[in-house]
């Protein structure tokens, strides 16, 4: 006799799929722990790139303040003269005239008349000359002429040939001058009337020379005169350094 078999129990198959709703549930956990890794990622980076744009700006507005502090200053100073002084070269042109400080003229020839000044400027070669005379109420004048050369030999050459024009023989009364500049000369001529008066100086490659007539008839010395011809070719040397 035979007995039917009795049902086994179906032992468990590991690796078998998950039932559905766990499956789930860790898709959600993973997702919210990737989510939560990415949030983390993004704040540190905000907070890296913030502290970099402070210390940027930090960085730059002190380089800016002390730059631009610094340098403001000291050009300011130097180009509009904050020392009180004009630092800037005098160019050898008209406007020149201007620059000449004229009380010695004014204490010996009386006030001149800043509208009556006499201009004139040319340039050859490259090189410039350039006319300034004074007048006086009276129209009693200096007049100061500045020509430039290639060298302190031409300009000299020029100061030194007086001697043969300038002489006894021609009707001048001819002197060295020596107490300015690298060569000079001192002539004047007299009639009944006037008394006319040049003073010639070479400083390095500048030919200054200053001239006056004064008449009989006014109470203007001679002495006093040259005097202010020589400060005026002694300004033109301050004045004009930078093409000696």
């Amino acid at each position: 006799m035979s007995y039917p078999s009795q049902p086994g129990y179906p032992t468990p198959q590991y690796g078998q799929p998950q039932p559905p709703g766990q499956r789930q549930n860790n898709l959600w956990l993973i997702g919210g722990a990737i989510v939560v890794i990415l949030v983390i990622i993004m704040t540190v980076i905000l907070l890296v790139v913030q502290r970099t744009a402070d210390t940027d700006s930090s960085d730059g507005g002190e380089t800016g303040g002390e730059t631009g502090g610094e340098t403001d200053g000291e050009t300011d100073g130097e180009t509009d003269g904050g020392d009180g002084t004009d630092l800037a070269a005098t160019e050898l042109n008209s406007a020149a005239c201007d620059a000449f400080d004229l009380t010695s003229f004014e204490e010996t020839f009386g006030p001149y008349d800043p509208d009556e000044i006499y201009r004139s400027e040319s340039t050859t070669d490259g090189l410039s000359s350039l006319s300034c005379t004074y007048y006086n109420e009276d129209f009693t004048s200096v007049s100061l002429r500045i020509n430039d050369y290639d060298s302190a030999t031409d300009a000299a050459y020029w100061v030194e040939s007086d001697a043969d024009y300038y002489n006894e023989e021609n009707g001048y009364t001819y002197a060295e001058y020596t107490e300015y500049g690298d060569a000079g000369s001192l002539y004047y001529s007299t009639d009944t009337s006037s008394t006319s008066i040049t003073l010639h100086v070479a400083i390095g490659s500048l030919e200054v020379s200053a001239s006056t007539i004064l008449y009989s008839n006014e109470s203007i010395e001679q002495d006093p005169a040259t005097a202010v011809m020589a400060d005026l070719i002694a300004q033109s040397g301050d004045l004009f350094a930078d093409y000696t």
